[in-house]
C-alpha cells in the first residue's frame, strides 16, 4: 500500500492507495475509505514526530488490509524496518540508513490511552499523577445514524482536566476507514498518544486491558501474554519506537478494576457504556448488563427479581449468555457464585457457568507476574498503588485461574444440558 501525508495547521490527513496484492476485506472488516484525518494541536507538524512513530501510526490504521509492503513518503530507521519485517513478515519502505531509532526520553511521561470506561479509569488510578491522558474522539460523519454517544467520556475528560489532570481529546475519523466502524487494530486506540509522543515527551503507553483479555482466561485457555502474538508483534513495535506497553491492569480482572474505581475518587465519572447519557447508562446493552451485575455483586447488594428480570430482557445479554460456552463465561461464574436468590434464570446461569462449584476468589486479586508488563521505571509505584486496593493471588489462586478451560465446558454433556435448559428458559421468559 502506498501512503501520502498532508498536514496544515495541525490537521493531519492520510491518503492510501492499494497495491494489487493488498486486500479490501479482511475477516469481517472492509476498507471502505481511502483517507482519514486526525486533528492535532495547531502548531503540530510532520516534523513534530519521529518518522518511525508516524510509520507505526500508519501501520495501525491499515495493517489488516496490507499484504506485503507499505510505501511511505518518508524513510524509517533500519532498526524499525527490520523489527517490522521480523514481527509481521511484511516490509515498510523506504529506509533512511542515517536515521537513528527513537529512544525513550530520559524525563518522559507515561501516556494512558483513555476511553472513559471503568478499566481505563482503574489504570488511571494506578498510574503516577504526571500521566498524560489521550482520548480518541471519534469524528462521526454528518448524516451518520449511530447509537454511539460521547457525552459521558467528554464529561469525564472535562472533570479530570478541571481536577488538574492533563487530558488530550484528539478528534479523528480513522474508525470510519473500515466497515463495520471500529479500530483496524485494537491498539490503534493509542494513535493520539503516538502522534503526540515527541510533542509532549512520552516514554510508555498504558491501556485498560484487563486480565481476561490479556491472558485469555478460559478463552479458550490461559496464555502468558508476554508470549502471545499480540505482544510479540505490537508490544515489540511499540517498544522499538521508545513507547513500551505499560499494562498496569493486565493482571487485574473486570471485577477488580471496578472494585478499584468504586474505592477511588473517580467512581462518579467512570462510564463504560457508549450508548447512554452522562450519569445514565443505556441499560440496554451487554456491557451495561455485565457492569451492573458486577457493581451490585461487589457492593454486596441484594438483587431483587424485578431488577434481574429487567436485565435479562436485554436482547444482547440473552444472545451472548445463550452461547455455549457463554460469552464472558468465567466472569458470570463469579457473579452467580455470589447470588443466593431464587430467580430462575440467574440460578440456571449459575449452573451453566459452574458458579456453584468453582473457586473464583482470584477474581478479586492481582496476578503479580503481570508486573513484567510494566516498564521498570513504573513498577514500584504501580505495585504500591495496587496494594492499596487488592491482595495478590496466592499460588493456589493462580492455579485456579490458569486451570479454567473452555474445552472443559465444551466437552461436558452436563454443562451442555444446563446450557440448553438456560436457552429454553430464556425463550419461555420472552413469552411472558
Amino acid at each position: 500500500m502506498k501512503v501520502e501525508y498532508k498536514c496544515k495547521k495541525g490537521i493531519l490527513k492520510f491518503y492510501f492507495r492499494l497495491h494489487e496484492d493488498d486486500r479490501i476485506t479482511y475477516q469481517n472488516a472492509t476498507m471502505t475509505r481511502r483517507t482519514c484525518t486526525v486533528r492535532l494541536p495547531i502548531d503540530w507538524t510532520i516534523d513534530s514526530i519521529h518518522p518511525d512513530v508516524l510509520a507505526l501510526v500508519t501501520i495501525l490504521i491499515i495493517y489488516p488490509f496490507t499484504c506485503s509492503k507499505i510505501i511511505l513518503p518518508i524513510g524509517v530507521s533500519e532498526v524499525f524496518h527490520d523489527k517490522f519485517k521480523e514481527c509481521t513478515n511484511k516490509e515498510i519502505l523506504p529506509v533512511n540508513h542515517s536515521l537513528q531509532a527513537r529512544s525513550i526520553p530520559q524525563n518522559g511521561f507515561p501516556a494512558l490511552s483513555y476511553s472513559g470506561g471503568v478499566d481505563s479509569m482503574a489504570a488511571l488510578v494506578l498510574l503516577p499523577p504526571e500521566t498524560k491522558l489521550f482520548y480518541l474522539d471519534r469524528i462521526i460523519p454528518a448524516g451518520t445514524r449511530t447509537l454511539y454517544k460521547k457525552e459521558s467520556a467528554h464529561f469525564a475528560c472535562k472533570t479530570l482536566r478541571e481536577s488538574g489532570r492533563s487530558v488530550y481529546q484528539i478528534e479523528t475519523d480513522l474508525e470510519y476507514l473500515r466497515s463495520p466502524v471500529g479500530f483496524p487494530v485494537d491498539v490503534a486506540a493509542a494513535i493520539p498518544a503516538l502522534l503526540l509522543s515527541d510533542y509532549i515527551g512520552l516514554d510508555s503507553v498504558a491501556f485498560g486491558t484487563p486480565i481476561e483479555t490479556a491472558y485469555k482466561i478460559s478463552n479458550p485457555v490461559f496464555e502468558d501474554y508476554a508470549q502471545r502474538l499480540h505482544f510479540l508483534r505490537w508490544g515489540k513495535l511499540f517498544e522499538i519506537v521508545g513507547l513500551p506497553f505499560n499494562q498496569v491492569v493486565a493482571g487485574i480482572s473486570e471485577i477488580a478494576t471496578l472494585k478499584i474505581v468504586i474505592d477511588s475518587p473517580y467512581n462518579d465519572i467512570a462510564e463504560s457504556c457508549v450508548r447512554g447519557e452522562v450519569g445514565k447508562p443505556c441499560m440496554n446493552c451487554f456491557k451495561c448488563f455485565r457492569k451492573k451485575l458486577i457493581e451490585l455483586t461487589l457492593k454486596n447488594e441484594k438483587i431483587d427479581d424485578d431488577s434481574l428480570s429487567k436485565l435479562f430482557k436485554i436482547y444482547a445479554a440473552q444472545l451472548y449468555l445463550s452461547e455455549f460456552p457463554a460469552y464472558f463465561e468465567c466472569l458470570f461464574a463469579y457473579i452467580t457464585s455470589k447470588y443466593e436468590g431464587d430467580h430462575k434464570l440467574m440460578n440456571l446461569l449459575k449452573k451453566k457457568t459452574r458458579g456453584d462449584v468453582l473457586d473464583l476468589s482470584w477474581f478479586e486479586k492481582w496476578y503479580s507476574p503481570s508486573i513484567e508488563l510494566i516498564p521498570p521505571k513504573y513498577q514500584s509505584f504501580v505495585k504500591n498503588q495496587i496494594s492499596k486496593y487488592l491482595e495478590s493471588m496466592t499460588p493456589f489462586d493462580e492455579n485456579n485461574m490458569k486451570s479454567l478451560s473452555a474445552y472443559d465446558v465444551i466437552n461436558s454433556k452436563e454443562l451442555k444440558d444446563y446450557s440448553d435448559e438456560f436457552a429454553k428458559a430464556i425463550k419461555e421468559f420472552n413469552m411472558v
